[in-house]
């Protein structure tokens, strides 16, 4: 699908689509393309626009590159978090001196907030750098959202954990629970952070190649800032997945000792009962001179000294809280 926007004092508004190659056009939105979108993107913007392929490599050159005056970036963001599902997918920017192409293949929120903002005034998308700021401010604001969510996620988990009462115990079958959370925070965190390490390369290359022009009229301070936002949260984001791998490690500790108190019962039970089943099995071999067996009262003296060998050591092992 291709939309095409023109910029008014009032902010970004869209425009049909059959209006997209006029000297009114300012950005073309590009989503999951067909051929034909994508050649009349490269006839508006005068550069080829990169392959889906191309914008999921990983090395540098792929994903930096600057054609025909054009600087092309892109950045891996996180969609599919709404419908439960987060995934990493390409988000391409074309810059040119006067226009911009964005290339996506997911929906995500981030995009439809920026959206929201874009034609209200005063809102910085006067240009195609202050289009640019403006999306890149909205991947990270969501990013952060979401670091926000797995943060009360994780403190949730460690309250879980740590904070309960002292006569409580977490079940096995609930601590394989709290391990399929912690690894889902994970997993989620790890997206985050090399997403935000995607957009931390994509903001130092724009200052870095974006023409001064670009940069004028604060859009520069935005981009520093921005990057700024970006480093800030890389160290949040390794705060909490560090707090994740603690989380994760307690976890597999608590399971550990529980399998050690079964075993530790077992074996104390085993201990016990071994006493009463040698003296059962010395009377229960059944040889004919065994002055015990003509007693009047060597079955129940036999039954009394079993008890008394299973008490002995439970009292022993009570006594010195193995029990």
């Amino acid at each position: 699908m291709l939309t095409a926007y023109a910029m008014s004092e009032a902010g970004l508004a869209p425009i049909p689509a059959e209006a997209a190659s006029s000297g009114a056009t300012a950005w073309l939105d590009l989503f999951d393309p067909t051929q034909d979108e994508e050649h009349a993107a490269e006839a508006y913007l005068g550069a080829l626009v990169p392959t889906r392929e191309e914008t999921q490599e990983i090395e540098f050159s792929s994903r930096f590159y600057v054609e025909k005056d054009v600087v092309f970036m892109t950045a891996s963001v996180m969609a599919g978090l709404d419908v439960g599902h987060p995934k990493l997918t390409p988000f391409t920017f074309g810059v040119g001196k006067s226009k911009i192409v964005t290339l996506r293949y997911e929906d995500m929120k981030a995009f439809r907030q920026f959206l929201a903002v874009a034609p209200k005034p005063g809102s910085g998308c006067e240009t195609p750098a202050g289009i640019f700021n403006g999306l890149l401010e909205s991947f990270i604001g969501r990013t952060a959202d979401v670091l926000e969510y797995i943060s009360q996620a994780v403190d949730r988990i460690n309250s879980e954990i740590f904070t309960r009462k002292a006569n409580e115990r977490i079940r096995s079958k609930r601590l394989s629970v709290l391990i399929g959370a912690i690894g889902m925070q994970g997993d989620l965190a790890s997206k985050a952070r090399e997403s935000l390490a995607s957009l931390e390369r994509l903001a130092q290359y724009a200052s870095a190649m974006l023409p001064d022009q670009a940069l004028k009229n604060g859009n520069g301070a935005r981009l520093k800032l921005a990057l700024r936002d970006v480093r800030s949260l890389e160290d949040h984001v390794n705060f909490v997945l560090n707090k994740i791998t603690f989380l994760l490690d307690a976890t597999l500790g608590l399971v550990a000792n529980q399998q050690n108190q079964v075993v530790s019962v077992l074996t104390v039970a085993s201990t016990i009962l071994m006493p009463p089943t040698l003296i059962g099995t010395v009377y229960g071999m059944n040889f004919k001179d065994m002055p015990e067996l003509g007693w009047g009262y060597g079955y129940p003296l036999a039954l009394a000294i079993m008890a008394v060998s299973a008490l002995v050591p439970f009292f022993y092992f009570k006594r010195r809280g193995w029990l």
